[in-house]
């Protein structure tokens, strides 16, 4: 009982070790999964910068940026105010779109003319009317001290959002008294206004060329126009700056290392612990478990399966120059390594970077983070009436002359193509290795795995033998006690 005791003790510690290492095999390949391996420069980083969003869809290259127009938020004065105890009452609307000036009169576009936003207050004062403002949410309001002296305010109004079509008015709703009304509008022309309203800043697009080709948007971060990569607008300038995105060798062969590096890390443990001593009694403490042994044979498996989902060809880690040796370790192949990066580079995304791509760049497909998709190809298609997703149903809407798809099966799959009737292409889905160690890790030491169950069998069985032993101690007590009367009779 006590060989037995001493078996299922170490079996225990063995689990510990495993599950440890467990935890720092996951740690390392969630680590993984964030490497960078782009480069990102600009040529004028103080007016443009260019961020990688997504770097399964990058594709190295030069863009050319120049005669860049910040967008910018809509921005008023509501100025001369003596003091801040004054009260004040209006009655009034505000409504948002654009502002246009010619010869210092503006001209407002209602974005939205069935609705308007009431803003009305009674005996308020500044700091009170500035709180009501800014509770309405699009507009923010803040009072300034224009000569430091305490006799001069002036309340800035700025829109929330850049953008042309970003822009507020406040106008008398026509109930109140029409003079205290005026204190808060924003007026056609302010030359003429009995207040002291002004605009200091009217809200507009950004404007630019990018490669050439004239770009407006609503915001100074643009997000559609390299795919897997952000421009952010820093500065207006005329003079044309440069965005490169180059694949960085050095920070992929980092990458092919680390995976090296933590696997057989991995497979060292688990090869300690499993080890079955053929000439002598030295055996790991997890050697004839059945779970630990299949945790054995799903790691192996991962390294030899193909990785697929990124295009109509399987990944392999042989491609990769990821390769074992006799004793199963796993090295780099250099020679192999160079070549893959010269001909095919995008292979090594599918080590970090999950995949969810089109096979035609006029088609563009999202999802939501909580979408499951399994991994392989799913042709986008028409079948009749019927619009398919391999073999599901899409339904389609029109979407800025083309079509947006939408799935019940798979709720968050957005497709959206250039054309409304688009030829038959493919979508990839694809799982990186980095997430199928971590899902493995992870499968590992949820409960009820049966590893879970083994350390639980375990115990129980540590628990019976401790039992035993303690009979057995009562017993060999009561034995001595009676061997010692025995001897004593005689």
């Amino acid at each position: 009982q006590t060989s037995k005791q001493e078996t299922t003790e170490n079996a225990i510690s063995g689990i510990g070790f495993l599950n440890s290492q467990v935890a720092v095999t996951q740690k390392n390949f969630n680590t993984i999964a964030g490497d960078t391996f782009f480069t990102m420069s600009s040529t004028n980083s103080s007016g443009v910068e260019i961020t990688a969003t997504d770097e399964s869809k990058l594709e190295p290259g030069n863009r050319t940026v120049e005669n860049v127009t910040l967008a910018k938020k809509m921005v008023f004065e509501l100025g001369g105010f003596a003091n801040l105890t004054d009260t004040f009452t209006a009655s009034l609307t505000v409504d948002f779109g654009s502002w246009t000036e010619a010869a210092g009169t503006y001209t407002f576009t209602d974005a939205d003319a069935s609705t308007s936003t009431s803003l009305s207050f009674t005996d308020q004062t500044v700091g009170e009317v500035v709180g009501l403002i800014n509770e309405l949410g699009d507009i923010e309001a803040q009072i300034v001290d224009t000569t430091g002296e305490g006799t001069n305010y002036s309340i800035i109004l700025t829109s929330d959002d850049t953008g042309f079509e970003n822009g507020f008015r406040i106008l008398s709703d026509g109930t109140g008294d029409a003079a205290q009304d005026a204190r808060w509008e924003t007026p056609a022309d302010p030359a003429a206004h009995s207040a002291d309203n002004t605009f200091s800043q009217l809200s507009s697009n950004a404007s630019f060329d990018l490669d050439g080709v004239s770009v407006t948007r609503k915001k100074n971060i643009i997000t559609d126009l390299i795919e897997g990569a952000s421009i952010e607008l820093k500065s207006d300038f005329t003079d044309a700056a440069t965005v490169g995105i180059s694949r960085s060798e050095s920070a992929v062969r980092q990458t092919v290392e680390d995976v090296i590096f933590s696997l057989n890390e991995f497979k060292a443990e688990i090869d300690r612990l499993t080890f079955i001593d053929l000439e002598g009694d030295e055996n790991g403490p997890l050697a004839m478990d059945p779970a630990v042994n299949s945790i054995k044979s799903d790691f192996k498996k991962l390294a030899i399966e193909p990785i697929n989902g990124y295009g109509e060809k399987s990944i392999y880690f042989s491609q990769l120059g990821i390769k074992t040796d006799n004793n199963g370790d796993y090295f780099l192949d250099e020679t192999v390594f160079e070549k893959t990066f010269s001909t095919n580079p995008e292979y090594f995304q599918a080590l970090k970077d999950d995949n969810l791509a089109a096979s035609t760049s006029s088609a563009t497909v999202t999802k939501s983070p909580f979408t499951q998709i399994a991994v392989g190809s799913y042709t986008v298609s028409k079948d009749g009436d019927q619009w398919k997703f391999g073999d599901t149903n899409l339904t389609r809407f029109d979407y800025n002359g083309g079509s947006m798809f939408t799935s019940t099966t798979y709720p968050g799959l957005v497709i959206k193509t250039a054309a409304a009737e688009p030829a038959s292409f493919t979508i990839y889905s694809g799982e990186s290795f980095a997430t199928r160690v971590a899902d493995l890790m992870e499968q590992i030491v949820e409960a009820g795995s049966p590893l879970k169950n083994s350390e639980e069998t375990y115990k129980t069985q540590s628990t019976d033998i401790e039992d035993r032993l303690k009979k057995l101690e009562e017993r060999e007590e009561r034995v001595a006690d009676g061997a010692e009367r025995v001897f004593e009779r005689l």
